[in-house]
């Protein structure tokens, strides 16, 4: 756990023992407490550990319940409608070996303790990644879950008891490995886009599989995109600024050629990988993928806005090490707000990038990336300095990180960083520990008056007055214009004993 100090810097890691081969970490607040709390999915060890935040950053020590078989994924939400926080865990456990695969529900009691797994979908099952939704329309949460043995998406519609009814399977094209839940054609119902590995009719090459809701619980049949080789990760956000939810995916590519699909077709070549963008047209269909290059073999994206022109830009996670190359970065591309991105910087970080996300962790008002670092075993965190230009990265150990999560652990309003490590058992905690830049403020006593100045780049402040903080009867008192100086200045007379003052923009 990494506790932020509100400049961007964070205190060095704290290491809490979670399972073996943690592979996931969600954050909520189990017991209800005010506190946030952690919750880990271990892969080796088959469960799920449960650490109970303090409020200072700390935890206490894991609690672990049995959740699978191989657990890869946790979804939190409230499952059975008793506003108590719940699990939702997707186990990839083979059939042959691990009768347990399928999705885990266990109900929380409400005090950091959970009931036992309860489960759900047929053995043979093998899913990853899950949306949550109500998918319905009836109040309660349903899940969404990709399964790429079956090449299908399963949706599970919750019986409000922590239970679901049986699965429902979509087919899609190709091995899904990223889901994402929005509302594609604007009809105010959930709709689902599954990025898929090994298209259906070009192995290698990916695609985007779109099933719009009924709002019933059943799904269209789905249309597909063809986007990048190898796509690893998808999310929604409008980057044209049309008010429509346009998609972007991760590909992550290929070392080397890919031979014809059976039948003949063209060789695949290498491909270092790209980013797609689809934009959506808001009535559920998609204009055809563009591709942008980021560095080689981008693994993980996030969105903020670097250069504060009010237009989503990207930060991708490329991990070329992977395939003993030299890039291991963090690519900025630029949105131009018309769902293009044709300027890219890259940043050099640790070895073996596989997660990024983005936060403004030292409360500058401008937007930050965190970088998980697989084979490094860091966080390194990049300033942002509003411009679309980052500072130097800044390493913190970790141990073996493989997922991140991003919030505040310690109740200081600063955003932390839980990640959770892959081959080392543990779940480190980085605590924000910067502090925020101050605001030149100045005060002058004379005989008459109290004078009050400081940096504000506006002209339009009315000062106004009254006898009670609580009146609805302000009184302009003074106008309060912009000295030469890019400075305003309030003069507050000392001949007025029990009035309030406020600056107000009109």
């Amino acid at each position: 756990m990494l506790l932020g100090k509100g400049d961007g810097t964070f205190q060095s890691a704290v290491n809490y023992c979670a399972g073996a081969g943690p592979r996931s970490v969600a954050v909520g607040d189990f017991n209800k407490d005010g506190k946030t709390d952690l919750i880990v999915a271990n892969w080796f060890s088959h469960h799920v550990s449960m650490l109970v935040g303090r409020g200072d950053g700390t935890f206490q020590s894991a609690v672990n319940y049995p959740a699978g078989s191989s657990p890869v994924s946790v979804s939190v939400a409230d499952f059975n409608g008793d506003g108590k926080l719940d699990l939702a865990v997707a186990n990839v456990g083979w059939a042959q070996d691990y009768p347990e695969s399928g999705i885990s529900v266990l109900p929380g009691v409400g005090d950091g303790t959970f009931q036992s797994a309860i489960r759900t979908g047929a053995a043979g099952l093998i899913p990853g990644p899950m949306a949550v939704g109500d998918f319905n329309g009836d109040g309660r949460v349903d899940a969404a879950v990709v399964e790429r043995r079956s090449a299908s998406v399963s949706v599970l519609l919750g019986k409000g008891d922590a239970t679901f009814q049986t699965a429902v399977n979509y087919s899609v094209s190709g091995s899904p490995i990223s889901i994402v839940a929005a509302d594609f054609d604007g009809d105010g119902k959930p709709d689902l886009a599954v990025a898929n590995q090994n298209s259906t009719n070009s192995p290698g090459l990916g695609n985007v599989s779109i099933l719009l809701g009924r709002g019933d619980g059943t799904f269209l049949t789905s249309i597909n995109y063809g986007v990048g080789t190898n796509p690893v990760s998808i999310a929604a956000a409008d980057f044209n600024g049309d008010g429509k939810p346009d998609l972007v995916v991760a590909n992550g590519g290929t070392p080397g050629s890919l031979p014809p699909p059976e039948g003949g077709g063209t060789v695949i070549p290498r491909d270092f990988g790209s980013i797609s963008i689809l934009s959506g047209n808001g009535d559920g269909t998609f204009q055809n993928a563009v591709n942008f290059r980021a560095g080689k073999f981008p693994v993980s994206v996030a969105v903020g806005d670097f250069n504060r022109d009010g237009k989503l830009d990207l930060a991708v996670a490329n991990n070329g090490a992977q395939y003993n190359y030299s890039d291991n970065s963090v690519s900025v591309l630029f949105g131009r707000g018309d769902g293009t991105f044709p300027t890219l910087v890259n940043y050099g970080v640790g070895k073996y990038p596989v997660s990024v996300a983005v936060a403004d962790f030292n409360g500058d008002g401008k937007a930050d990336i965190a970088v998980a670092e697989l084979h490094s075993g860091d966080v390194s965190v990049l300033t942002g300095n509003g411009d679309g230009t980052f500072q130097a990265p800044v390493n913190y150990a970790a141990g073996c990180p493989w997922f991140m999560a991003v919030g505040d652990l310690n109740g200081d309003g600063k955003p932390d960083i839980a990640a959770a490590n892959l081959n080392l058992g543990t779940v480190s905690v980085l605590l924000n520990i910067s502090v925020s830049p101050g605001m030149d403020f100045a005060i002058h006593r004379s005989a008459t008056a109290m004078t009050f100045s400081w940096p504000l780049p506006s002209a339009a402040f009315l000062l106004e007055s009254a006898s009670n903080l609580g009146s609805t009867n302000w009184q302009r008192a003074v106008e309060v214009p912009a000295t030469n100086s890019g400075r305003l200045e309030i003069a507050v007379p000392l001949n007025q004993p029990q009035r309030f003052f406020r600056l107000r923009k009109p």
